[in-house]
């Protein structure tokens, strides 16, 4: 493979890995029993991780997906693209029904959420933001404020006769 960037539409991307999925109770301790050559181990997690990863098992098959289209990959590429996705889910299943999640399910949920209230409603990871423009709002405001009452007093000055500038007559 070639170490050019990729220029990937991050429009597309962006919302399916952002989106966020509700965990419930993460702190539960969960044991992983793993047999391989060397016998059996144990991997002693909680159900948060196993929720983090099913989310991005899921959400990486959907990419390895969305990708098959939009690179338009064909034969042997596109193949094993579907494959690795296919297999991935399966994994991620296996992992949902081993501590009670339904990825799908909470999905739902989050997307009837997102719709009954806006991204703009909820300041969210933007208060700093907003913040910052409702104190540009406020010094605006101040300095015109500022200026009008400057230009009060001086039209009043210029009216006494006051006016460093005035012709004497």
């Amino acid at each position: 493979m070639n170490d050019e960037k990729l220029d990937l539409p991050r429009d597309q991307y962006e919302p399916v890995i952002s989106q966020p999925v509700e965990l419930g109770v993460l702190t539960l301790e969960v044991t992983l029993d793993v047999f391989d050559i060397h016998g059996n181990r144990e991997i002693k997690t909680c159900h948060g991780d196993i929720y983090d990863i099913v989310n991005a098992l899921r959400d990486y098959s959907k990419l390895l997906e969305m990708v098959c289209d939009s690179w338009d990959l064909q034969g042997v590429h596109r193949a094993k693209y579907e494959y690795h996705a296919e297999k991935l889910r399966k994994i991620a299943q296996k992992y949902q029904e081993g501590i009670g999640y339904d990825y799908d399910a909470a999905m739902e949920k989050c997307r009837k959420k997102a719709a009954k209230k806006s991204r703009a409603d909820d300041p969210g990871g933007d208060a700093m933001t907003m913040a910052l423009l409702k104190k540009q709002r406020e010094a605006e405001a101040k300095a015109e404020k500022a200026a009008a009452k400057a230009g009060a007093s001086s039209s009043a000055s210029e009216d006494n006769g006051d006016s460093p500038w005035a012709e004497d007559e």
